[in-house]
Formats: structure tokens, sequence, C-alpha cells
């Protein structure tokens, strides 16, 4: 028995997220079908994390379990025959009985798009979250510095969810203006559920002046659920890159 890495890229539009659910179509379904096809063997994929419906992965990692060798080098042409053309391997790479996809990753960066419209824009509704008004960037990326570090970011994530454990480390975290894009970049070693989405929303609090840059330190110490942004549409999320020490 092998265990490989595979690299993943996919659009998340029709897909209620990654993890296989009952009678509804997500990526990990679609991948363990066109390997199972491949091996002629029932295969089973395990993700560096899942995304949720509707969020895209530029370079979500997963490794599987196969009691074949595999040529690396081209699988990626032969098994992306067998997938829709949403999702794609990017990469194969064999990898040591002791490599996890979700429990030896080290940093994940996840990336977040916004279009400023000032009228509705059909072709970036599923890649974009849509903002019809300016947003002052420079204020946002003052915002930014409150967030690096370690922090319970217990604000940051939806008010029903338990997780004993909200601490998290954020290394880098950065927002960038393309013409009407406006790029948020966050890299850490973990994040809690619909964290990222927050985040991106307070930020854009920040950027309508509806908060100041040093509201994000008040909000963080508050460990509630109350005074950040809105959590955005989940079709303006990347899963951008997974790092990993092997």
């Amino acid at each position: 028995m092998a265990r490989y890495k595979l690299t993943v890229c996919y659009d998340g539009s029709d897909y209620y997220g990654f993890q296989r659910q009952n009678a509804l179509p997500t990526v990990q379904q679609k991948l363990e079908e066109a390997l199972s096809t491949r091996f002629q063997q029932r295969i089973s994929v395990h993700p560096s994390g899942r995304t949720d419906a509707g969020v895209h992965a530029i370079a979500q990692v997963v490794h599987f379990d196969v009691d074949s060798e595999i040529k690396t080098s081209s699988f990626g042409y032969s098994i992306n025959t067998l997938l829709p053309k949403d999702i794609a391997v990017t990469s194969c790479e064999k990898v040591s009985d002791e490599f996890h996809a979700q429990f030896g990753a080290k940093r994940k960066t996840y990336l977040y798009k916004i279009c400023l419209c000032k009228i509705h824009s059909p072709l970036k509704r599923k890649y974009f979250h849509v903002c019809f008004y300016d947003l002052d960037i420079a204020k946002m990326q003052d915002a930014c510095k409150y967030f690096v570090g370690e922090h319970d970011f217990r604000a940051f994530m939806l008010a029903n969810d338990e997780k004993e454990n909200t601490v998290r480390t954020i290394y880098n975290l950065s927002v960038e203006r393309f013409d009407d894009e406006v790029h948020i970049r966050v890299t850490g070693n973990g994040f809690l559920h619909n964290m990222v989405r927050i985040i991106a929303g307070t930020l854009v609090d920040v950027g309508r002046g509806r908060l100041v840059p040093q509201d994000i330190q008040k909000i963080i110490a508050s460990k509630r659920h109350v005074g950040t942004g809105k959590t955005l549409d989940p079709q303006g999320l990347y899963l951008e890159s997974v790092e990993y020490e092997y």
C-alpha cells in the first residue's frame, strides 16, 4: 500500500462543499468516484480541510492510499479525464505513510475576492463578493495589523459553533486593490468555521467607515460575535495554498 498527495483545483459553484454528503454533489464525491474508477477499488481521500458550499480552491491538498504504483508525472492528465471540468488534479506526489493532509498542514493561505461594481455584474457573481460602494483601502490595510499574531478568535466564528480551542495564529493579512477588484489574503496556522469570511466582512466595514481600524482590538478582546462585519458570501473565497514540513 502506498500513499499519494494530490493538489486539486476546483470551482465550487455547483457543489455543496468539499465533504461527501448523502444525495448532494460534493468535490470529495467526484474525486473518490474518479479514483475508484481509475484503480478499480474503493478509494477514500483525506483533505487538508473542508470547504463550504460555493467556496473554490486554487490548491486544495488531499491524500489517499492505494495498492498500486503511480507514475506521478502524468497522473494528473489521466485522472482529469475522469473528473468533471470544474475539478482538476494539478500535481501528484508519493509521500510517506506518516504524511497526513489535514494533521500535517502547518500553514494555510486563503484569498477573498471583492468586486467593486456600481451595477450588478452577472459574470462575476459566482467568483466575487460584489460591493456596490467604494472602500477605503488604506484604512482596511491599517486594520490588518490588529489581526496578526496569536489571538483567541472566538469573536470571528459563528455564534452557535462550539469549539474548545479558538486560539489561532495569523502570520500575514493583506488588502490590495487591482482596478475594480480588492483582494484580501490571509495566512494562518488554521482557521475557525467562517473565520476568513467574517474577517473579510469586518474589513469591509472598516473600508465603509462603519468601524475604525482600532475597533479590531476591542472585538478580538470581547471574544463575542458582536460588532464584527457580516459573514461575506462563500463564492468570493478561495483556498490558495497549504504548506507542509516534511
